[in-house]
């Protein structure tokens, strides 16, 4: 019994050696691959914080736990670049800018305004009386800085408070018959001064129409019969954008009537219609520039005696720069509604056959790049027949290059042709409203950059040419005088019997006599005049006084070879 418990611990004893001996050499063997794989390869990285930069060596897989390795703590409104859940790779670099902000009132005077009032008592040659003085006003402006890594780098105007109104200066002009005044067909409203003047048929006895309000100068136009005003008023005194859209009638002591929509950029009566048909698309109002984000919809509406329930055509349509909007145009006939925004130029139906052929693009350009927070739109015209439309276009494929061109196309076969070469981006072309049985009775006025190359700055002068292109000649100011237009499209309107225009120079408003090439100022005071717009037009105008043929011009023209023989 001895000697088997003895060879039994033997055994035991030899066991245990061999495991040892297995152990050891387990752990002087190499280690494998994926051994190696299981342990990561630290990254080289560079940190930008805090005005510094460093060079770190990290395992860490992701740009959060770097930071949180390196004790960078982070902000709520910081700006960590590459974002934190970015996996780490070597020569990466991550930076963070902090960001802060702060809030500074700062107060500002608010200039105050010039109403004028027209005494029938006092002769138009007498002096004005002042009969309230003018005093600025308060305001406090609330801004919100922002700053990126202690530099300032944004500010945003967040609020604006009236402390104290300005109060207007009320002057006392007379409006007795002098030698100035001229007689005319039709009725011809303006913005005068801030407010809404009415001249019916003379430049002797303006009228104030009760707007209610103040203008904002987006929507002020002429029923086509000129029985009422569109137009849109403002709706506080605060900076940012907001106005309401109105009627009134143009009958003395007509009271103004509110159309319960708000935020309009463009509106407009249908000219085609006896009915008080109109067509507006609106924005909604922001606090970043330029004060509101276009919704490029459109809506239609008749404006009844006891109610105004529009329809909407377009909810929205997705174009370049569209948070800016678009240019519209009723064409004569009302059916189609010309449109236009940074790079092209098309119509809406507004009674399609089918839903396909409710827009149709008809020309396509590179949009113009302002650099700044406002965008170059064309502007709009029709012919009177309702079968051209015309406009300014961006002429370089550079969006940067001040090259703008003015064409015409034909809506029927959708066949363009260029008017005029570097017409300049404030051409604004107008074509007469007058209804004749053949189109080479209209004529087109438009502006011409002095300087083309530099259209945005550019002083303008006022040319007209007949329907077909040719024969343009200059109409003012006088070869070699000094020019200064308006940048808007409706700083000219056309007369019903389409011999004369109304147009605004060095902020007045002239009337010229195209048969006498005379142009004589309408109005008798130094406020700022704006937004002619002239009635009868389009079905409201009946029999209008002919206008003589254009001279052939030797050579075709462009507009001439596009014409057929019926048009």
């Amino acid at each position: 019994m001895h000697n088997v418990a003895g060879s039994k611990w033997q055994v035991t004893a030899l066991a245990v050696c061999y495991l040892l001996l297995g152990l050891l050499a387990s752990c002087s063997q190499p280690v494998s691959p994926i051994q190696e794989a299981a342990t990561p390869t630290p990254n080289t990285l560079t940190l930008i914080a805090d005005g510094q930069q460093q060079t770190l060596s990290s395992q860490a897989t992701t740009v959060r736990e770097l930071l949180d390795e390196a004790n960078i703590t982070l902000n709520p409104s910081d700006e960590v670049t590459p974002p934190l859940f970015t996996p780490l790779s070597d020569n990466l670099t991550i930076t963070i800018v902090r960001v802060s902000e702060s809030v500074e009132i700062v107060p500002q005077s608010i200039p105050f305004s010039r109403k004028i009032v027209r005494n029938e008592t006092m002769a138009a040659d007498d002096p004005p009386r002042i009969i309230q003085p003018g005093q600025a006003g308060l305001q406090e402006q609330t801004i919100r800085i922002v700053f990126r890594d202690g530099l300032e780098a944004e500010r945003f105007v967040t609020q604006v408070t009236i402390v104290e109104p300005a109060q207007d200066e009320i002057v006392m002009v007379g409006i007795g018959a002098g030698t100035g005044n001229i007689n005319f067909a039709g009725t011809l409203a303006y913005i005068n001064g801030g407010q809404a003047l009415l001249l019916r048929g003379s430049t002797a006895f303006p009228e104030s129409l009760n707007t209610g309000g103040n203008l904002d100068g987006r929507v002020f136009r002429l029923s086509p019969s000129g029985s009422h005003l569109l137009y849109t008023r403002v709706l506080s005194s605060t900076t940012r954008f907001g106005n309401s859209l109105w009627v009134v009638g143009t009958e003395r002591n007509a009271e103004p009537r509110p159309l319960e929509v708000s935020n309009v950029l463009w509106a407009d009566w249908n000219p085609s219609s006896d009915q008080l048909d109109i067509a507006y698309s609106t924005a909604i109002p922001t606090d970043l520039p330029p004060g509101w984000e276009a919704n490029n919809d459109l809506w239609l509406g008749t404006i009844l005696s006891n109610s105004f329930e529009p329809r909407q055509l377009v909810e929205s349509y997705p174009a370049t720069y569209g948070w800016w909007g678009g240019n519209y145009a009723w064409s004569p006939q009302g059916q189609l509604i010309g449109y236009s925004f940074a790079n092209e130029v098309g119509v809406i139906d507004t009674n399609p056959a089918t839903t396909a052929d409710r827009r149709r693009v008809l020309q396509r350009f590179t949009e113009y790049n302002t650099l700044s927070d406002w965008v170059w739109v064309p502007t709009l015209s029709w012919s009177a027949n309702g079968r051209y439309l015309t406009f300014t276009n961006h002429g370089s494929t550079t969006p940067e290059e001040l090259v703008f061109d003015s064409w015409t196309v034909d809506v029927r076969s959708e066949t363009a042709v260029k008017l005029l070469n570097q017409s300049g981006m404030w051409a604004n072309l107008y074509w007469t409203s007058v209804l004749t049985p053949t189109l080479p009775n209209s004529q087109l006025a438009y502006l011409q950059a002095t300087d083309p190359l530099n259209s945005q700055r550019s002083n303008y002068t006022l040319w007209l040419m007949d329907s077909d292109g040719s024969n343009g000649r200059q109409l003012y100011p006088p070869v070699g005088e000094n020019s200064r237009f308006p940048r808007e499209q409706q700083s000219l309107a056309w007369g019903p019997t389409g011999q004369e225009l109304a147009f605004i120079f060095n902020d007045n408003l002239l009337i010229m006599n195209l048969e006498t090439g005379e142009a004589v100022p309408a109005t008798q005071d130094d406020a700022i005049s704006s937004h002619p717009t002239w009635a009868p037009y389009g079905i409201a105008l009946t029999n209008p006084k002919p206008t003589p043929p254009p001279t052939p011009s030797p050579t075709p023209s462009p507009l001439q070879q596009l014409l057929p023989a019926d048009p």
